[in-house]
């Protein structure tokens, strides 16, 4: 091999191991480092962004608490129970509720993690007065919920028979509280009274134009007495409620008939014929489905 040839192939070895040996340099060297250090950047970056949201996350639980505490009853269950049931009265006072009437009951600890007050509400009124409590009662920037509200129609008076059943807390506090927040609260949708107006112009409970009971008999609940079952029809055009147990009989205007089964949300009437129906819970009797001879 000339002398020529060997420088050249000499070269082209040496131009080799420079390239493999600048990729490797690069690769470890520069590259590794660079990528190592821009998984890193992301790891961090990944993590301050999770303790962010974690933080967040905090500083909304501490504030809720914090309107917890300042919507709670005061400290003393029986100063809380005292003041809260006078600022019932004051509400269904303010309303115009008739023949009304708030009872307090016995505080009851919740687990060690908080006391709970049930109170009970009756009295008498019309939807729009109805409607007025229900706003000022989530207005108001109390610990406080209605657990149940029942609501009987008096015939075409406009009159409604109510019945509700309202908790209230007490929470534990670091600082002692002796009296009902001042503040309102968040709940409702819109603030103004005014923009809840439509809900009494609507009639939910009348009977207008109705001369037939049946048709405005509504069963109205089905609870469990003494392990029995019992359905309530409610009569709006009578202002009665009949509570009826399986094989009880009742006459509502022309039509006579018994209960023959509750089952669920579903009640089996039988007329005089022989006849049965279906009629479900909020359901009225106009609306039973004919059940086959064979049922």
């Amino acid at each position: 091999m000339s002398q020529h040839r060997q420088k050249i192939l000499l070269a082209v070895l040496g131009l080799l191991l420079v390239y493999f040996g600048g990729e490797w340099a690069w690769q470890n060297a520069i590259q590794g480092p660079l990528d190592a250090r821009r998984a890193r950047i992301r790891r961090l970056e990944k993590d301050l962004d999770k303790r962010q949201r974690e933080l967040a996350q905090a500083r909304k639980a501490m504030q809720e608490l914090e309107t917890l505490h300042e919507q709670s009853l005061p400290s003393d269950p029986q100063v809380a129970r005292s003041l809260y049931r006078a600022w019932l009265l004051q509400l269904v006072t303010r309303v115009g509720f008739a023949n009304r009437n708030v009872e307090a009951g016995e505080p009851a600890n919740r687990r060690g993690l908080f006391q709970s007050i049930l109170f009970t509400i009756q009295g008498r009124g019309t939807l729009e007065q109805l409607t007025r409590f229900l706003y000022d009662f989530y207005r108001a920037g109390h610990l406080h919920q209605i657990q149940s509200l029942s609501i009987t129609p008096l015939s075409n008076s406009g009159q409604l028979d109510l019945s509700l059943v309202v908790e209230a807390l007490v929470l534990p506090l670091e600082e002692e509280k002796d009296q009902l927040s001042q503040s309102p609260s968040d709940r409702l949708a819109w603030e103004r009274f005014e923009d809840y107006a439509v809900i009494p112009q609507r009639n939910l409970f009348g009977a207008v134009g109705a001369s037939d009971p049946v048709d405005h008999t509504f069963i109205t609940a089905i609870q469990h007495v003494d392990g029995k079952p019992e359905v309530w029809l409610t009569v709006q055009t009578e202002d009665r409620v009949l509570k009826l147990k399986p094989g009880e009989s009742f006459q509502i205007g022309p039509f006579a008939g018994k209960v023959v089964e509750i089952d669920g949300d579903d009640v089996v009437l039988e007329g005089v014929g022989g006849q049965r129906w279906l009629v479900s819970f909020g359901e009225s009797l106009a609306q039973s489905l004919a059940l086959p001879p064979e049922y």
